[in-house]
């Protein structure tokens, strides 16, 4: 037995135990830190997701005045169209391997209108004349209803487009174009122009009446005219 008074001393750690202790603690710390950049990356990713970037448009343009001129038109009737149509383009191809083989290769738009068509007369074809001898105030050459102008707005709802035929900037003119057209036969179609007329008719109405109010006469050589003494005579 060993004497009481004999104090053992404590017993210290081997190096091996501390490397061991060391490494542990090493690899906590390498997860943790492979952990918060996982996460951190994760964030990025989901903000870059949902976040929409805001797209910068640099506009260059030039203005080139090519003609002014001095009109002089009457807009009787104004109308808002809206259209929707398709349009395809077919492309034939040819192939000779081994044997000469057709191929149609199909591009659709579906193309959606909007536009304002003003309906009315051009005056600068009037020709008037003044007959102070008998107070009469004489208006030849009245022109016929016709379509001023047309501002319309094209907006691509779908373009599907084949690998050999695509769009190009010739078939967004093109498409341009006849949507233009398709307004102008649409407005045909809903009988602006004789609504314009018939506006055209009330108008000189109103001019034949400012005329004889003045004491003065108004005679008018054309068709209008033949339908205003008609109207004037129904109502005598």
């Amino acid at each position: 037995l060993e004497p009481w008074f004999v104090v053992r001393q404590a017993k210290r750690p081997s190096s091996e135990t501390s490397v061991k202790k060391i490494k542990h603690m090493s690899s906590k710390v390498k997860n943790g830190i492979i952990l918060l950049l996982v996460f951190l990356f994760g964030v990025w990713m989901a903000r870059s997701y949902y976040h929409t970037p805001e797209n910068t448009i640099e506009t260059d343009s030039t203005v080139l005045i090519e003609k002014v001129r001095e009109v002089c038109k009457l807009v009787t009737v104004e109308a808002d169209l809206f259209e929707v149509y398709d349009e395809n383009t077919h492309r034939n191809v040819t192939w000779y391997l081994p044997l000469p083989t057709n191929f149609t290769f199909t591009k659709k738009a579906s193309i959606e209108v909007k536009g304002k068509v003003l309906v009315g007369y051009d005056l600068e074809r009037i020709t008037i004349d003044v007959d102070s001898t008998t107070k009469t105030l004489i208006i030849r050459n009245l022109p016929k209803p016709e379509i001023i102008s047309i501002e319309h707005d094209v907006k691509y709802r779908k373009l599907d487009g084949s690998f050999f035929n695509e769009f190009d900037a010739k078939d967004f003119t093109r498409i341009n174009k006849n949507a233009k057209e398709i307004l102008r036969e649409k407005a045909i179609e809903q009988h602006l122009l004789e609504k314009a007329e018939a506006q055209g008719t009330d108008v000189l109405g109103v001019i034949e009446f400012m005329v004889k109010g003045a004491g003065w006469n108004v005679e008018f050589k054309q068709k209008l005219f033949e339908d205003i003494t008609k109207r004037d005579s129904l109502n005598g």
